[in-house]
């Protein structure tokens, strides 16, 4: 694509700003044309995916740390900082072998300890750490190079959480000074990383500056000398500033942008990626909640919802229909489990039957629903449409937004909702992504994304710890199988659309990171031209 040299770009924008007082950033002066620009509305808690989940703090973990192993696009595992890998014969042993010449950013030498008491922060303090390494009982160090993990079942999950977005490879002289790491200062800023990429600056919640490793223990030589993390909250504005060059790549879900941009000759809006996330765009429900304890009424709310509506009209049949916590793309989701199609006479039935009979002007009680704060398509729209929907069954629904994504975090996290609006992946295994919603010993107050509707079920724990530790996958597949439908029925969180979430990016981006993580992978292979 052509456009005026950034440097152009970084003055007029610094002028538009003092002229104008209202631009809500400028460019980075100084970039140049060995610089990724990667705009993005997600704002990150930390950087650290040690102890955070999400694309935000995912994107910035990838280019800043390195991990034992990545996904091919078929999630299979190669080799990253580790070389290579032995698995016993019952599956209750892996033996990683280090490559012998990765080094932190501040030059001390990666060795098997750092491996170690990263799995050990991770399974500590990850929002669902015991889902990724739950069952590792221990981790021996017998050489410098050499990790023996030690696990009490066969693990099947193993390897997708020992890759970038999960198992952050982080230096225990650094990190291991404290009792915990979820609070250290270095999680955000002066991060010491072992990744492809150095952090230069971060502007929190404006902008994060990247720059190249150039003695990186894998070739990096095609990666950009450079990489920006351009945060603009509104996606309308993000989009814009790609069509006119100011940023080289952006990820949506939303489908009226990627249809707008996949009109433009001189942007790419990728065809694959992101296969290993099985992003779900549902309703969560409070089950502590006074009303929503009680699963009739949780039922009431799902016939009460025009599905077809939000799909078809708001999101223009770009998506499909979801009806399971178990994404589609799964080897491990069922076709076969009844569906909540809209039907306003059974709702009303369950919610008489229920105890919550309508007054003499049609209201039965009031709700509030809160949903993430992404674009107005994708969350406003759909708390609107949710809205309607049920006053026709005399539910009044009250809708709270939040300024950004942490204070919403914070609400649900916190359990300060009775329903909300969210997008939650799978992030390709059941272990990995599926279990921390409804697991009993996920519960855990303050921590987004774990179990925050408080739904607890010890058949469905047991369910899903069979499943982890099945003999095979046919096994494996009835279990989740099983656990599928109690989850349909008793609905602690409803599914109502599978996402797609797609990177767009200019010309100039050379082998993009269209892999299952998408732009969650370090930058190794990326380039950038002209």
């Amino acid at each position: 694509m052509s456009h005026p040299p950034r440097a152009v770009l970084a003055i007029v924008a610094v002028l538009a700003l003092l002229f104008s007082g209202c631009a809500s950033h400028t460019a980075l002066v100084g970039s140049d044309d060995d610089t990724l620009i990667y705009g993005t509305g997600e704002v990150p808690r930390v950087l650290n995916p040690a102890v955070q989940s999400g694309l935000a703090t995912a994107t910035s973990g990838a280019q800043l740390f390195a991990s034992p192993v990545l996904l091919t696009k078929s999630l299979e595992p190669k080799p990253y900082l580790a070389k290579s890998w032995d698995e016993s014969d019952d599956g209750k042993k892996v033996t990683l072998h280090l490559v012998d010449s990765a080094k932190f950013h501040d030059g001390v030498a990666i060795t098997s300890e750092d491996v170690a008491f990263s799995l050990d922060v991770v399974k500590r303090e990850h929002p669902f750490g015991a889902n990724l390494f739950g069952p590792v009982t221990s981790v021996d160090t017998p050489d410098k190079h050499t990790v023996v993990i030690n696990l009490s079942r066969r693990h099947p999950a193993l390897m997708t959480a020992m890759s970038p977005p999960f198992l952050p490879v982080i230096p225990k002289h650094v990190y291991g000074t404290g009792d915990t790491v979820a609070d250290h200062p270095q999680n955000s800023q002066k991060v010491v990383g072992s990744g492809p990429y150095r952090l230069r600056s971060h502007s929190e919640g404006k902008r994060i500056v990247f720059d190249k490793v150039d003695d990186f223990f894998m070739d990096n030589s095609k990666a950009p000398k450079s990489v920006i993390i351009e945060i603009i909250s509104d996606e309308n504005t993000l989009s814009l500033a790609l069509e006119k060059g100011e940023i080289d790549m952006m990820t949506t879900n939303t489908p009226s942008v990627t249809q707008r941009l996949s009109r433009s000759s001189d942007l790419t809006v990728a065809e694959q990626g992101y296969e290993g996330i099985g992003s779900l765009g549902w309703l969560g429900f409070n089950v502590k909640s006074k009303y929503l304890s009680d699963k009739k009424v949780r039922q009431a709310i799902a016939y009460s919802i025009d599905r077809d509506y939000i799909i078809n009209d708001l999101h223009r049949g770009k998506l499909s229909a979801a009806t399971s916590p178990i994404a589609s793309g799964s080897p491990y989701h069922d076709d076969d489990l009844p569906e909540y199609d809209r039907d306003l006479n059974k709702a009303g039935d369950l919610l008489d039957d229920a105890g919550y009979p309508s007054s003499e002007d049609g209201k039965r009680f009031d709700l509030q629903l809160d949903y993430a704060p992404t674009s107005n398509e994708m969350s406003t729209s759909v708390a609107e449409t949710i809205k309607a929907n049920l006053k026709e069954v005399g539910i009044n629904v009250r809708i709270r937004s939040s300024a950004d994504a942490p204070t919403w975090g914070n609400r649900v996290a916190n359990y300060d909702y009775d329903m909300t609006l969210d997008n939650v992946w799978n992030w390709g295994d059941p272990v990995v992504g599926v279990e921390r919603t409804y697991l009993c010993s996920n519960i855990k107050k303050g921590v987004l994304w774990a179990n925050m509707s408080q739904y607890c079920n010890p058949k469905v724990d047991e369910l899903f710890k069979n499943a982890a530790a099945a003999p095979d996958e046919k096994t494996r597949k009835e279990l989740y199988f099983d656990v599928q439908e109690i989850l349909t029925d008793e609905l602690p969180i409803l599914p109502f659309e599978t996402q797609q979430f797609r990177n767009i990016y200019s010309d100039t981006v050379v082998n993009p990171p269209n892999g299952p993580f998408g732009i969650m992978s370090p930058l190794l292979n990326t380039s950038m031209e002209g």
